[in-house]
Formats: C-alpha cells, structure tokens, sequence
C-alpha cells in the first residue's frame, strides 16, 4: 500500500478520533508518505483506527474512502478532478488517468485493476479486483468524488470478492435513475 494512503488514514484518524487519540495509535508506526507499504500494516492500522472508534468496520472503511477521495486525492489531482464535469465522467477516466500514471512513476505502487464502462448513457459499472478486497474503501471513494461534484449517487455492489466472486461489480447511477 502507498505511504500515501497511510498518510491520509493518519489525517482522518486525527479528525475522527482527535489527535491525541491518533498520536497514540499511530506511535510504534513511522509511515514513509513516498514509500510503499506491506498491505498487512494498512489492514492493522485500519482495524486499530476502527477499534478506537468503536465503529463498524464497513462504514468505517467507506467513510476513510470518501474522506481519502475529498482531501489527499483532489490535493494530488486537482487538474484530473478540474477537467470533468461529474462523478460517472470521472469514473470513466480514473484506470487510464490516475492508476496507470501511479504504476509508472510510483515504485513499488500497486494500486487496484478497475475496468469502468458507462452504464446507460447516464451511469458506469465499475469492476473492482485486488487482493485487499477494500471494496467498502472503493464505494466511499465514489461516494466522496460524487460530493465533490455535488452528485447524488446510488453505488449498488452486484458481486463481491469477499462473498467468492472473482471481483467486485459496482451500479453507479445517479440516484433519479436508480432502481428501488
């Protein structure tokens, strides 16, 4: 997992348990924000975060994604984020935009394989497969890009890795257009 990441776990386990809290949750780990991390360490950090929280571990997941997508994400793509018009055409352009360009130039970075397609003319189908199986940290992701564009959406997940699917397959509809 990127430094980066744990970077932004740290920030929002100041703000979600302020920082006295984090700072000792976070004391026997000295995270390099530029380096690459075992993805065993995020999972415990993650659980650590959600312990002390007293939350459940799906909502908290989903709430770090959206809180990751709304500050570290929009600070390191701002141009990508400034380009599109809404959540679905920034779905559409995240693999070829933002995941390819952090293989490339990010060592050691193994961002998860998402093949996005629009969905109707007016919503994508996102399949997600990693095996960190953070299909809740995917789902606040959307959530988090789509109030940054001001987007109401429905993310409705159709097969997961974690039920024996091969991967996770994801709705994304604005929410006027979605099913029940």
């Amino acid at each position: 997992m990127h430094g980066l990441v744990f970077a932004t776990l740290r920030e929002y386990s100041d703000v979600r348990l302020g920082r006295e809290r984090a700072a000792e949750i976070w004391a026997s780990e000295n995270v390099d924000p530029n380096g690459a991390h075992p993805d065993e360490l995020f999972t415990e950090m993650l659980e650590r975060v959600r312990a002390a929280a007293g939350a459940d571990a799906a909502k908290l997941e989903r709430d770090f994604g959206s809180y990751t997508a709304q500050s570290a994400f929009v600070a390191m793509f701002p141009d990508y984020y400034a380009a599109q018009d809404g959540t679905v055409p920034f779905l559409l352009g995240v693999e070829e935009q933002i995941h390819e360009v952090v293989r490339s130039t990010v060592p050691g970075a193994r961002p998860p394989h998402l093949r996005i397609q629009p969905l109707g003319g007016i919503g994508a189908l996102v399949t997600y497969t990693s095996p960190r199986q953070l299909c809740r940290l995917l789902e606040g992701l959307v959530f988090g890009t789509a109030a940054y564009y001001g987007d109401d959406v429905v993310v409705d997940e159709i097969q997961c890795m974690r039920t024996g699917d091969a991967g996770c397959v994801f709705t994304i509809l604005p929410r006027e257009h979605a099913l029940g």
